[in-house]
């Protein structure tokens, strides 16, 4: 393979969501990252660009609270040369699978584990039925809530519901409270991610659920397809003042919405305190390791 490529890197836009589409079906990608939906409806954060080369679609992020990173290549398995030859070129893979360290060259880089951004990956249907000793706090949520609101019941999301979701949302974090909550996303960010996801909702094959009471919009989940085995959780808020709210949504959209797929992912804690126990408050089968890789003396 000749390394003598020039890269010219595009912004994503929607006339790329095709080939993104088709080149991630062939991937079968495993981290969240890689999700078809998170490209799009977090770009105005990540700031996505793309560059083909030879036989590789290569997705550079650039957050404003990192530095830029390329996450794993799309395409057929890549030597080491021409990892080797991306990393001088860009700085920094992030994100990376573990499987995919294999590929790696063996000198000139640093590998480091990045346990903020580990997924946090479920059994669907261990969550379906939240059996056994270790669940009783969610099912006894789940109790409250019933006891609370024996009248709710559960609708099919769509984009229609998208101003309903915004203001919902806005009411949410307004019940959390502290901008501080929302680091490194702030308030913004993510209102506008739900913004994007509600406009192509079609087009990123996403799927969500609402919960009412009389009415009354009680929560919401919405996700997408990872790949073959697995769906993706992008949004998940519930009314604060009502215990057991949250519980019962992500158990009914395991119930139901997710029923083809046996696993499903929670993305990352991003490593927020709550947000880590939160998560490992539901005893993940497995915690999907992720990795970053710089050149040796470019280490950030």
């Amino acid at each position: 393979m000749s390394l003598k490529f020039n890269f010219s890197w595009q912004p994503l836009t929607l006339g790329d969501l095709e080939l993104l589409r088709q080149s991630l079906i062939i991937k079968n990608p495993e981290v969240s990252e890689l999700n078809l939906a998170n490209l799009f409806i977090w770009r105005e954060f990540d700031r996505p660009t793309l560059a083909r080369l030879d036989d590789y679609l290569l997705i550079r992020l650039n957050p404003p609270n990192e530095h830029p990173y390329l996450l794993e290549p799309l395409g057929p398995p890549p030597p080491p040369s021409f990892l080797f030859f991306c990393l001088q070129e860009t700085g920094r893979f992030s994100r990376l699978p573990e499987k995919f360290l294999s590929f790696l060259p063996q000198k000139g880089i640093t590998i480091k584990e990045n346990r903020d951004q580990f997924d946090y990956l479920y059994q669907r249907e261990v969550m379906a039925k939240l059996q056994g000793k270790k669940y009783d706090g969610k099912r006894n949520l789940i109790r409250r809530f019933l006891a609370n609101f024996p009248n709710f019941e559960f609708r099919l999301l769509n984009k229609n519901w998208k101003k309903e979701a915004l203001g919902f949302f806005f009411s949410w974090a307004g019940q959390k409270g502290s901008s501080e909550n929302f680091f490194p996303l702030s308030l913004e960010d993510q209102a506008k991610a739900l913004e994007i996801a509600f406009e192509l909702w079609e087009e990123l094959g996403l799927m969500g659920q609402v919960l009412l009471v009389k009415g009354e919009l009680k929560g919401f989940i919405i996700g997408s397809r990872l790949n073959e085995n697995t769906i993706v959780v992008h949004f998940l808020y519930a009314d604060r003042t009502s215990p057991g709210a949250s519980q019962l949504i992500f158990r009914e959209a395991c119930q139901n919405l997710f029923h083809s797929f046996p696993l499903v992912n929670l993305e990352q804690d991003l490593g927020l305190p709550g947000l880590r126990r939160a998560k490992l408050s539901y005893h993940p089968f497995r915690l999907m390791a992720k990795y970053d890789v710089y050149l040796a003396k470019n280490e950030k």
